[in-house]
């Protein structure tokens, strides 16, 4: 009998592990134009105090799971909150440069401007067939690696 119980609680927690859906998206960026529209998109809600949705906005295309990215949205905004409180509400953002590794990873990288200083995103997208999936989302205040 034990045996059989066994079985029963490794079947019910099997099918209950095929029953959950993954939380990464299917949906994908057809082109590195989009990739950097979509960014600069995120770029003007963020100026815009409106950083919550900017990474909403990101959702759908998503090759990571769906908890962490979320997870990292919160700690984003509540981060950009404290720098609005100490420099003052973003001015603008830019462009500064944009890498391949050959049409498999995209990675562009935008600075999201303020007064007294600068934060750079960077973004990374990742093509395993057809299609860009966005694979990280980050931000630093450590430029040194964007001069040239």
């Amino acid at each position: 009998m034990r045996p059989l119980l066994t079985l029963l609680l490794t079947l019910t927690a099997l099918a209950s592990l095929l029953s959950v859906t993954s939380t990464v998206s299917a949906d994908t960026l057809d082109t590195p134009a989009a990739l950097q529209a979509t960014t600069e998109r995120f770029l003007a809600s963020a100026v815009d105090g409106q950083l919550a949705e900017a990474y909403r906005a990101l959702r759908p295309f998503l090759g990571v799971e769906q908890a962490p990215f979320d997870a990292s949205a919160r700690e984003a905004d509540g981060y950009f909150r404290r720098v609005a409180e100490r420099v003052g509400d973003p001015i603008g953002y830019s462009h500064v440069l944009t890498e391949s590794i050959g049409e498999d990873f995209y990675r562009t990288v935008w600075l999201q401007k303020f007064d007294t200083a600068a934060i750079a995103w960077t973004f990374t997208f990742y093509q395993p067939r057809e299609g860009w999936k966005l694979v990280g989302v980050s931000y630093s205040t450590d430029l040194e690696s964007l001069y040239r």
